[in-house]
């Protein structure tokens, strides 16, 4: 396999990976999205009915610790559920992780009617007790002090105060995931607010996807994205190295650990290439969809961002050759617009492929190839026009195309032709005594014409009649 395919195909899997870290961004971004959703349903559910407010909004707060509580597991990324029974039982709240806790609701008026009501016997064996946030200290007070006097004369109800002294929260909780905290006033005015609308102030009890997802979540699942799209990107990489190998054990009829050499070196720099394209890519999405980045650009695409991310890490790997002196600035120039319009070509036909192939990520992967060869063989035929173009009528196309090539020295003598080399000699005083004038024959000069052709990448210069190609200087110019 030619060393341009390799790079070619490369750009392509890059790509790819960039674009499966965002996808899985979005994903992320939508999970979250999805849990705000029903806890809004959850709560308008519950709140129209003929209820007073007063009775309305215990109802609403269960809805708002269930779905809330969602919510932050979708946030987390991790693998919890709640749900509320709504029976006889009570159980007004039951979270299931790692192990399934019941948790009971009281919002009263006022802190001692909650405490009294939340520290009902029955309710000892629960695992936790959700209070108003306003109340939770007054209620942990209350609880305290009630547990105290009634230690002498009623140790049962003594002991029902004590558990509610010791469990009681603003919130329901397991294996690292909250739900928000509500107030007694606060659960009055969803109460309100669903009823009139259908619909609650999500910025003002701060369930948007703006005031849920923080910056460490976007660094976590950016970096978790980027760690799956770097292994995938890396295994499909090393497939074509894989195939060398087999095919020289296969002519060889051995297998040395040399011949893993560079196989281990590639699958290293798409490590880690593909890892910062796809972690850039997955943060850049998560962040825009969270409007972070301005409700303008909440809908970006990851097709746009992995795109953009893949085209400015090459423009800046081939920049940095070209300033290391590697290759020239022309050359660099014209790698970037070649890496552009290939780019270009294999997202549009893995778009085209995806309507094709029911295989959404293979549709991706072979449809961004087939483009990749297509746009490959396209800009090979391009070039031979645009330099044949250059041959005959000394254009220069805009710079990417030197008119001005100089056939070194040790070229010309390799091709068997004289090359005059000035060299400096000391003056010595000429003593002038007789000049004696002889004859001068002058011998026939040879001349051969040299046509204009194409002698390295992107330079137009002569060659002679014999069709010696004078570009020896120039094979280790590596494209």
């Amino acid at each position: 396999m030619t060393e341009v395919f390799r790079r070619d195909y490369r750009a392509a899997i890059e790509y790819y990976g960039s674009k499966y870290a965002g996808e899985q961004s979005e994903a992320y971004a939508v999970s979250v999205q999805e849990a705000i959703e029903d806890l809004v349903i959850g709560m308008r559910l519950l709140a129209n009915n003929e209820k007073s407010v007063d009775y309305a909004k215990g109802d609403v707060a269960e809805a708002w610790h269930k779905g809330s509580f969602r919510v932050d597991a979708a946030r987390r990324s991790l693998d919890l559920s709640a749900t509320t029974p709504r029976d006889q039982s009570p159980h007004d709240v039951t979270v299931c992780g790692s192990t399934v806790e019941h948790a009971q609701l009281k919002y009263y008026g006022n802190a001692r009617e909650t405490t009294t009501a939340i520290s009902a016997p029955n309710y000892s064996e629960l695992d936790q007790k959700v209070v108003p946030a306003d109340q939770l200290e007054d209620v942990r007070r209350h609880s305290e002090r009630l547990a105290e006097y009634h230690s002498a004369n009623r140790p049962e109800l003594a002991k029902a105060y004590r558990h509610t002294a010791e469990t009681v929260s603003d919130s329901v909780s397991l294996d690292g995931s909250n739900s928000l905290p509500l107030e007694e006033a606060d659960s009055k005015i969803l109460v309100e607010q669903l009823r009139a609308d259908g619909e609650i102030d999500r910025t003002s009890f701060g369930v948007t996807l703006e005031e849920i997802i923080e910056w460490q979540d976007i660094l976590r699942e950016s970096t978790k994205a980027g760690a799956r799209a770097a292994l995938i990107t890396a295994a499909l990489n090393a497939a074509p190295y894989l195939i060398d190998i087999a095919e020289k054990a296969w002519k060889r009829g051995e297998l040395t650990a040399d011949d893993f050499d560079q196989l281990r070196h590639e699958t290293l720099t798409t490590l880690l290439r593909s890892g910062l394209a796809a972690s850039l890519s997955a943060a850049i999405v998560t962040t825009a969809r969270a409007g972070l980045m301005g409700v303008g650009l909440k809908q970006l695409s990851s097709n746009s961002v992995a795109a953009a991310v893949s085209l400015a890490l090459t423009v800046f790997t081939t920049s940095i050759r070209a300033t290391r002196g590697e290759i020239s600035w022309q050359v660099a120039t014209g790698k970037i617009i070649e890496d552009a319009i290939i780019m270009a070509s294999g997202i549009g036909c893995s778009m085209a492929a995806q309507s094709l192939i029911p295989l959404p990520q293979v549709a991706v992967i072979f449809g961004n190839i087939i483009g990749t060869v297509v746009a490959r063989m396209m800009i090979d035929h391009t070039k031979n026009t645009v330099l044949g173009l250059t041959v005959n009528s000394g254009w220069t196309i805009f710079g990417l195309v030197e008119q001005d090539y100089k056939v070194p020295s040790r070229v010309l003598q390799e091709c068997g032709l004289e090359v005059l080399s000035p060299r400096t000699f000391p003056l010595r005083q000429i003593d002038l005594k007789l000049i004696e004038l002889r004859a001068f024959r002058p011998s026939q000069i040879g001349i051969t014409f040299l046509r204009r052709g194409v002698v390295c990448f992107g330079r137009v210069g002569y060659l002679s009649d014999a069709n010696v190609i004078l570009t020896r200087s120039h094979s280790s110019n590596k494209e």
